[in-house]
């Protein structure tokens, strides 16, 4: 795999060492490009939401339930596809020229991109992305939080740009033997002295012709004609051009197909013996002294190809597949004292101040406000036509509920996962705060008698949505035990790798909100038919929820 070195405070350069021997330079942006692209693209996503809330606002509730879906893609997906699927570009960041990539520099994957993106919520702390720009300024690559939880690092993209020609003059060899550094310095000035004033030519001339014997007065002709001796004759970099050149036009071709996503597949099979070759060639002209514009242009398409060979490309559907079949519970086993430590606080506390409330009605206002009580009683009355929500049954108020559902409850989920990056204190806060409001609840419905429409509300889809919440915490956690306790990592690596395996845990979680959300509009509010059938069928799912996490994965085969 590519190695990284920290970027240099004095070049601010992050270099990348590939597998063939090849440093690849990444220029990372710093904070004013990133805030000028950021605020570009929140101003387009705010014309977005505008623009389809009008159209959605003619829908009625069916509209209301497109829009709560539309500002939950907006608000934390809009990020993430960008990325991934347009090379690591958002419309902000193409227009200043940025993009993100790892810190190996291949493109942003799924797992990365969703890191960053979430934890973003941790950034924009207390206000105006306050902890994300002192981050920004603090770190010599220009990293906010998600970026080092992420492994990722926003460049300047590589951009071509055309090379300087040399005047057509007569060649001639320099009268001593040039080291590599000396040859090069000389084809630099005689590439670039066209965009000098005849000021500042003449003065670098002088200091260049000095060792070379020339005359001050003929020093820019007398270097000129040297670097046309130099090119033609004795590195015969024209010639290594002319040779190499319909090769690389072709390499370049099988690049922008691999990019757009179209090259076939027998091309994409010949692409790394291509791209060695073009490693080989950069090689070969660094060591024989070959002018810095040539070199910079094959070292943007080594950057180019080492992008797209080592970028992951298994099928996003075949990874989803064997992550739902079984690589989600196994992870969830393997995290299991996350998952045991985030569930005690979550079902303590509920249990705690459910018991309490029940006990003390009283302290039900300590955790509620007398609205929010007066609210609950309201939803959740017996004689109610629709449990957990006002109006009647009908297939648009269903889908209200349902795009309240997933914007609400997954959206709270992400935020419990990213405060792990407060040391664990938000997600501390998050479920427990989440647990003791569901308890106090739970508690003053029972005591008044409302338990059997909460409680047959409640047991269907809490099989997914109670556990999903608790995984969401036990990813955020682990978060802040490697903030805290790293162990023989760097601290850097250790947040790193607890990401990687929280984001998983994050994405599995998700997936359960998904199915809650649609049992919760659709199953737990109904109240027509005996309450002994959604309590049975809750039981049912409780029971296959367990039988997932407990035995789906154990063949890693069949799991992918």
């Amino acid at each position: 795999m590519p190695s990284t070195q920290p970027s240099s405070p004095l070049d601010n350069r992050h270099r990348v060492e590939t597998p063939e021997g090849i440093d690849l330079l990444l220029r990372p942006a710093g904070l004013v490009p990133r805030a000028l692209a950021f605020t570009v693209d929140l101003a387009l996503r705010a014309a977005i939401l505008l623009a389809l809330f009008l159209g959605f606002g003619l829908l009625g509730k069916f509209g209301s339930g497109l829009s709560a879906l539309l500002l939950f893609l907006v608000q934390w997906w809009y990020m993430v596809l960008f990325e991934v699927l347009n090379q690591g570009r958002t419309p902000g960041k193409q227009w200043l020229g940025l993009r993100v990539v790892h810190d190996d520099g291949t493109p942003v994957g799924w797992a990365a991109s969703l890191t960053r993106n979430l934890l973003r919520f941790v950034d924009m702390l207390p206000f105006g992305y306050f902890l994300g720009a002192l981050s920004c300024l603090a770190h010599p690559a220009f990293k906010r939080l998600g970026d080092l939880a992420a492994g990722t690092l926003v460049v300047y993209a590589e951009r071509p740009s055309a090379r300087p020609a040399l005047p057509m003059v007569e060649a001639q060899r320099p009268p001593v033997e040039l080291d590599r550094d000396a040859q090069r310095a000389l084809l630099d000035f005689a590439e670039r002295q066209a965009s000098l004033s005849p000021e500042r030519a003449q003065e670098l001339a002088a200091l260049l012709a000095e060792p070379l014997r020339l005359p001050a007065a003929q020093a820019v002709p007398g270097l000129l004609a040297m670097a046309q001796g130099l090119l033609r004759v004795t590195l015969k970099q024209e010639a290594f051009e002319q040779r190499h050149q319909p090769e690389w036009e072709r390499f370049d071709a099988r690049l922008d197909a691999l990019e757009r996503g179209r090259s076939a597949a027998d091309e994409a099979m010949d692409f790394p013996a291509a791209y060695r070759r073009l490693c080989q060639q950069l090689a070969l002209a660094d060591a024989r002294g070959y002018s810095s514009p040539l070199l910079e242009q094959l070292r943007r398409r080594v950057l180019r190809g080492h992008q797209q060979l080592y970028r992951q490309r298994s099928p996003l559907l075949g990874r989803l597949l064997g992550f739902v079949l079984g690589g989600f519970a196994r992870l969830t086993r393997e995290e299991w004292r996350g998952v045991l430590a985030a569930s005690l606080l979550f079902y303590g506390s509920l249990l705690g101040m459910g018991v309490l409330v029940y006990a003390f009605p009283e302290l039900a206002y300590s955790v509620l406000s007398a609205e929010q009580v007066a609210e609950m009683e309201t939803l959740y009355d017996p004689d109610a036509s629709r449990l957990g929500r006002f109006g009647e049954r009908g297939s648009a108020e269903d889908w209200m509920m349902f795009g309240y559902y997933v914007m609400n409850n997954i959206g709270i989920a992400f935020q419990t996962f990213a405060g792990g990056l407060l040391l664990g204190v938000g997600s501390l806060f998050f479920l427990m705060f989440n647990g003791l409001t569901i308890g106090a609840v739970a508690g003053h419905l029972s005591e008044i008698g409302y338990h059997q429409p909460f409680w047959s509300f409640v047991i269907g889809h809490g099989a997914f949505e109670l556990t999903a919440i608790t995984l969401a915490g036990a990813a955020g956690l682990k978060l802040g035990a490697a903030l805290l306790a790293p162990g023989r990592l760097r601290r850097g690596e250790a947040l790193r790798q607890a990401a990687e395996r929280g984001v998983r845990l994050v994405a599995g979680a998700t997936l359960m909100l998904l199915i809650a959300a649609f049992i919760e509009a659709y199953w737990s509010s109904m109240t027509y038919g005996p309450a002994g059938v959604k309590y049975a069928v809750g039981a049912l799912l409780w029971l296959l929820v367990a039988l997932y996490f407990l035995f789906a994965g154990r063949n890693r085969h069949a799991s992918g």
